[in-house]
């Protein structure tokens, strides 16, 4: 059986991700009183941690540990201590796919979808 080695993800990839979830918080904040949810906290630490983790592996110490640092705050303030999830998405699919969903033909009675 062939092991395969985990794809390591992208700086892009992951400061794309912490920039989006970082506006839509502040859209989502502008002009009221509100904190985050711990869910959204866990997904900062997520992405914190994994960055931490890429500058880690490249040699750029001083800012893995800053990044560590402010996933460790993202952390406490969930208020968690056991495993975590994060926000998980699907890959994109590797070709396009057009459907033709219109019907050839026009079928008699009631036109009601419901």
């Amino acid at each position: 059986m062939r092991t395969t080695k985990p794809r390591s993800e992208s700086l892009w990839s992951l400061s794309a991700d912490l920039v989006s979830a970082k506006v839509l918080a502040w859209v989502a904040t502008a002009g009221r009183d509100a904190e985050l949810t711990p869910e959204a906290h866990i997904f900062f630490f997520d992405r914190y941690r994994r960055l931490a983790e890429y500058h880690r592996a490249h040699g750029r110490l001083r800012r893995a540990n800053r990044l560590q640092a402010k996933a460790d705050e993202h952390y406490r303030a969930s208020g968690g201590d056991g495993p975590y999830a994060a926000a998980m998405a699907m890959p994109r699919p590797r070709q396009f796919v057009r459907t033709n969903a219109v019907a050839g033909r026009r079928l008699d009675g009631d036109d009601d979808a419901a």
